[in-house]
């Protein structure tokens, strides 16, 4: 199989706008960082573990717990994830777009890959040597969006750092 990296203008405003919400979340030293990768590839139902090793090498997906996941689980990791580190009014502002699945974010990523008929797998390692999954200090995850249809797949890992 072939997995080709591409870098529609979509996908910088994508990580543009996860860049702000790295700013607006950051407390203190504790900072958001974001890997975003968006690839085509030329054969019908990839191994979802094979296309994480392809874009990830020093990935090990095969001892990583895959979990199919929906939009809606998304929204909630980021609601878990991020709402921790805000106020109960800060996170109300900042996270609603994010976790009411509406706004800028949601329409570059489904102009980077149509999310709404695609699978979502959660990606979950314990290995602090993970190139894809083990990102942060106090939190991270990482999720991998594969539409078959239009035989692409988004890659999007974040962690905290200080």
């Amino acid at each position: 199989m072939n997995l080709k990296r591409i870098e529609p203008a979509d996908l910088y405003r994508l990580m543009g706008y996860l860049g702000a919400v790295s700013d607006f979340i950051r407390t203190g030293e504790l900072k958001w960082y974001f890997d975003v990768k968006l690839f085509e590839y030329d054969e019908a139902a990839p191994d979802i573990r094979h296309l994480i090793k392809q874009a990830y090498p020093d990935s090990n997906p095969a001892t990583a717990e895959l979990t199919e996941a929906s939009v809606q689980d998304l929204a909630e990791t980021f609601k878990h994830e991020f709402g921790r580190w805000l106020e109960p009014v800060e996170s109300l502002t900042i996270l609603t777009p994010l976790t009411e699945l509406r706004g800028e974010m949601w329409e570059y990523l489904n102009e980077c890959i149509d999310y709404t008929q695609a699978q979502i797998f959660e990606y979950y390692t314990s290995e602090t040597r993970d190139e894809f999954g083990k990102r942060g200090i106090a939190g991270n995850f990482a999720f991998v969006i594969l539409n078959e249809t239009q035989k692409r797949c988004l890659f999007v890992a974040a962690g905290d750092c200080d």
